[in-house]
């Protein structure tokens, strides 16, 4: 098999490979709260984010992947472990308002100061990444939001990971969240929505006039319980969507390769339709859609319109092997 077009990992908290295995066969909501929260606690201090992440990128660079978004604690050392290891990057200050407005604050910022000192770096971006709609309040992911636009860095945020999520933000607002985050103006073509398991058609048609991206992580999902996204309506829909692994506590793997196949498989087989997520489209999900979620116009020396030319030619129908 031969395969040199560079693979994109859209969505990971890379320094979680630490956690791989700990947390097994519990919903989203207790893997959280019961034992990934307090593993966190214990454990996540800059060293262990800068050992880890090498850890993560070996991996990642063993399966073909070139270049990642990363959304955790203290990425400074993400950037520190990048830097050494010459791996392409988009970071993200993980940024939550549970603990408080003062540590919100704090970490937002810390992503300024990102913005700030990597601006013009070769291979290592700065994005604004508030957590989700369950886990910052409105006024912070609009703060977080102007931010973004100030540096024109990309927004990224988990959205409809759960129906629990779902319904908590309809009992809360009235609307479901992506409409949500419409009503207070943070959808835009620099955001990137990550998972997205459970929209309406609604939703779909606000994400692609809108013109963000999706992120879908098919086998964290299935891990979880999480539910399967309508992959192939939001591409029928022209939403741009890319590929994830998340992180090794909930996927198990940092492979794009894998990503790909099961989430062709997936709709193909849940849909009852062997035409959904031809090849080609998957390919494009593994490789160009996430360079153009995470602005990196050209990976490896090769440009979007060079990958799209090669995909075009190609043959990958051992995708499926």
């Amino acid at each position: 098999m031969q395969f040199n077009l560079p693979l994109i990992n859209a969505h990971a908290h890379a320094a979680m490979v630490a956690f791989k295995g700990k947390a097994e066969d519990l919903p989203l909501d207790k893997w959280l709260r019961d034992v990934i929260w307090p593993l966190e606690a214990k454990e996540v201090n800059p060293s262990f984010i800068y050992e880890q992440t090498k850890i993560a990128i070996a991996e990642m660079k063993k399966n073909g992947i070139a270049a990642f978004m990363d959304m955790y604690f203290y990425e400074d050392e993400v950037a520190r472990a990048c830097e050494e290891m010459q791996m392409l990057v988009v970071l993200g200050e993980g940024l939550i308002d549970l603990k408080g407005q003062e540590v919100f604050d704090k970490d937002l910022e810390r992503t300024e100061m990102l913005l700030k000192k990597y601006i013009n770096h070769p291979f290592i971006k700065v994005s604004v990444a508030p957590h989700s709609p369950y886990a910052v309040n409105k006024s912070n992911l609009i703060k977080a939001k102007e931010l973004a636009r100030k540096y024109n860095a990309v927004y990224q945020l988990h959205v409809s990971e759960t129906q629990k999520e779902v319904d908590d933000i309809l009992n809360k607002y009235g609307m479901t969240p992506v409409a949500y985050l419409d009503s207070i103006g943070v959808l835009d073509s620099k955001t990137v929505l990550i998972h997205c398991v459970h929209l309406t058609d609604e939703e779909i048609s606000i994400i692609a006039q809108r013109k963000c991206f999706v992120v879908h992580c098919p086998l964290s999902n299935l891990k979880l319980g999480s539910g399967i996204a309508p992959v192939s309506k939001l591409l029928k829909a022209g939403v741009v969507v890319a590929l994830g692994t998340d992180g090794s506590a909930s996927s198990n793997r940092l492979d794009i390769w894998e990503a790909g196949k099961f989430a062709a498989l997936l709709q193909k087989g849940i849909n009852q339709d062997p035409t959904l997520l031809p090849v080609r489209e998957v390919i494009k999900m593994m490789t160009v859609n996430g360079m153009k979620a995470l602005g990196f116009e050209s990976v490896n020396g090769k440009s979007i319109k060079e990958i799209e030319e090669e995909i075009e030619k190609g043959e990958f129908g051992y995708l499926y092997n």
